[in-house]
């Protein structure tokens, strides 16, 4: 292997590692705030607000850049309520923004 390759495989492999790091501070987050709002409701409540966090995330990724700052104002505000309120407040907003352009 040449010295370019080498430098690009182990980049590739920081980056992911550092993805991977993020991802696992963000599970063990929604894990320790749903274990401490939910849990005196049980063990389903706590799975279901997990689940619902963890998939408001993957779809917080998926709103396009032209939002970021919409989602950067509710993640600031909301994240302690969790990333599902986090998602309802960007997608409100973005919804608002839309429905003010056409007055």
């Amino acid at each position: 292997m040449d010295m370019r390759r080498i430098i690009t495989m182990v980049g590739i492999a920081a980056f992911l590692s550092t993805t991977a790091y993020a991802d696992t501070d963000v599970k063990k987050e929604i894990i320790d705030r749903c274990k401490v709002q939910m849990g005196s409701y049980g063990s389903a409540m706590v799975k279901a607000c997990v689940d619902q966090d963890l998939s408001a995330v993957a779809e917080i990724k998926q709103i396009p850049d032209e939002h970021k700052k919409t989602v950067a104002r509710c993640m600031k505000q909301m994240r302690q309520y969790g990333f599902a309120m986090v998602k309802a407040c960007a997608d409100q907003d973005i919804e608002a923004d839309k429905a003010l352009e056409e007055y």
